[in-house]
C-alpha cells in the first residue's frame, strides 16, 4: 500500500514537473493568421486596452475540429487558439473572406485575452448584439454576423465595450425618404404574352412556366437544384430604385429558401456566383439576405410577418449604399449594398423542386435619374433561367 502511494506522489511530481516546464511566453502563429493578431492588438490599443499579443505568449494554429466548429479558444499558459483548416480554406475563395477570418479570430482572441463569453442576445432589427455570439444553439439559428460595412465597426467597439450602445441601423424605426420614383418596370401575368409575363411560357424537361387562371406566373424547378430566374432591363439602374412583387411558394420543406434577386449581368468569371443580391424567405417565417459572391448569407433573421406558403409582398429601397427590406409593406432590415455597378437584373429565387407563384412586379426609380415618366412594359425583354448551386446556403460554423 505505502509502495502504490510512492507511486503515486512521484507521478504527481513529474505531472506537476512537466506543467511547469511549458513556455508561458511562447509565441507560435502561423503566418496566415499573423495579420489578424496584429489588427486585434491595433484595436485593442485604440480602444483602451493594455495587451501585447505581439511579444507576449500566443498560439494560433490549424486543426482538424470536429462537430462543426471553426475554432476553439484552450484557457492554458500561453493562450492556445485552433481554427478548422477545412472551414479557413472553404471561406478564403469568396468575396469578403477576410472579413470572416477576421470575425473568427477576433471572436477566439477575445475568449482568450477581454474574457469575454458567448453572448447570445440579438439588436432591435434581429442581429446578433455581439461578435461573441456562438455556444449553444439559441431556437437552431445560424451563427452567421452581417460582418461589413457599418457593422464591422460596431461589432468590433463591443468586443472591447460590452456596454457600446446600440447602432442607429438597427432601430426598426424606418425614416428613410421614399417618396420621389417613377415607375419604369411593371409587369402583369394576365396573359401568356412575352411583353406581359416578361419571361417565355415554356415546358421543358428540367422546368416549366405557366400563366394561371389568376394573372399569376408560376415557375416550377423539376430538378435538384434552385433557379435563379432573372430579366434583363434595357438600361441599367445605377440610382436609387425600389424594386417589388408577390410571391408565394405553396409545396416544398419549410426550410426552402425563395424571394427577389438583382444585380448585374455575370461576365462568366465567377460562374454560379455571379454578383447577385438576394433577399429570400421560407415558410419556417426566416428571413435571408446576401450576396452570390459570398461564402453564406449575411445573416438569418425570425420573421412573424412571413405568411407561410401565403401570398409575401417582398419589397427592396436601395437608398444611396443602403439596401432596406421591407416584408408585406413592414420595414424588417437594412445593410449595404455589396454590388456597386448598375444593376440591370431583376428577378426572383425558385427552391430546387420547388413551385413559386408571382405577380404584382415593379420596379421603381428615382426621379432624379434621367429614368423615363412611364412604364416599360412593350419593348423586348430579355430572361435568363439559371440553375444554382448551394454555396449561398452555406452557415457560419460555431466558434
Amino acid at each position: 500500500m505505502s509502495q502504490l502511494r510512492t507511486a503515486y506522489f512521484l507521478l504527481l511530481v513529474v505531472t506537476f514537473g512537466l506543467a511547469s516546464c511549458k513556455n508561458s511566453s511562447e509565441h507560435r502563429v502561423g503566418s496566415e493568421f499573423t495579420v489578424y493578431v496584429q489588427r486585434f492588438q491595433d484595436e485593442a490599443t485604440k480602444h483602451g486596452k493594455n495587451l501585447d499579443l505581439i511579444n507576449g505568449g500566443l498560439i494560433v494554429e490549424f486543426a482538424d475540429l470536429k462537430d462543426g466548429v471553426a475554432g476553439l479558444c484552450h484557457y492554458e499558459k500561453p493562450i492556445r487558439i485552433e481554427i478548422d483548416k477545412t472551414y479557413w480554406a472553404a471561406i478564403e475563395k469568396f468575396a469578403d473572406a477576410d472579413l470572416m477570418k477576421e470575425d473568427l479570430l477576433f471572436h477566439e482572441l477575445g475568449h482568450g485575452f477581454l474574457g469575454r463569453k458567448h453572448l447570445n442576445t440579438l439588436l432591435e432589427n434581429g442581429d446578433w448584439k455581439s461578435i461573441m455570439c456562438g455556444g449553444d444553439k439559441v431556437n437552431g439559428r445560424s451563427w452567421n454576423i452581417n460582418y461589413h460595412g457599418a457593422r464591422r465597426t460596431y461589432y468590433v467597439d463591443e468586443l472591447f465595450n460590452e456596454s457600446t450602445v446600440a447602432p442607429v441601423y438597427s432601430s426598426l424605426q424606418f425614416v428613410a425618404d421614399t417618396t420621389g420614383y417613377n415607375v419604369i418596370y411593371k409587369l402583369n401575368f394576365n396573359t401568356p404574352a412575352k411583353s406581359d409575363a416578361g419571361w417565355e411560357i415554356t415546358e421543358t424537361t428540367n422546368y416549366s412556366t405557366t400563366i394561371t387562371t389568376d394573372g399569376k406566373l408560376k415557375f416550377q424547378s423539376k430538378i435538384a437544384q434552385a433557379y435563379l430566374v432573372s430579366l434583363t432591363t434595357a438600361t441599367a439602374i445605377s440610382t436609387n430604385f425600389s424594386y417589388e412583387l408577390t410571391i408565394e411558394s405553396p409545396t416544398g420543406n419549410a426550410t426552402d429558401q425563395y424571394g427577389i434577386i438583382y444585380g448585374i449581368i455575370p461576365d462568366g468569371s465567377n460562374g454560379n456566383n455571379s454578383p447577385i443580391e438576394y433577399f429570400n424567405i421560407n415558410n419556417g417565417k426566416k428571413m435571408f439576405m446576401g450576396n452570390r459572391t459570398y461564402y453564406s448569407f449575411f445573416t438569418e433573421l425570425d420573421e412573424s410577418k412571413i405568411l407561410p406558403a401565403g401570398k409575401n409582398k417582398l419589397k427592396v429601397f436601395k437608398i444611396g449604399s443602403m439596401i432596406y427590406y421591407f416584408i408585406n409593406n413592414t420595414y424588417a432590415y437594412c445593410s449595404e449594398i455589396v454590388t456597386t455597378a448598375g444593376l440591370n437584373k431583376f428577378g426572383f429565387m425558385v427552391p430546387a423542386q420547388g413551385t413559386v407563384l408571382i405577380d404584382d412586379f415593379l420596379i421603381n426609380q428615382s426621379k432624379s435619374s434621367n429614368a423615363p415618366a412611364k412604364v416599360i412594359q412593350t419593348q423586348s425583354l430579355q430572361f435568363e433561367i439559371t440553375p444554382m448551386g448551394i454555396e449561398t446556403q452555406n452557415s457560419v460554423l460555431n466558434q
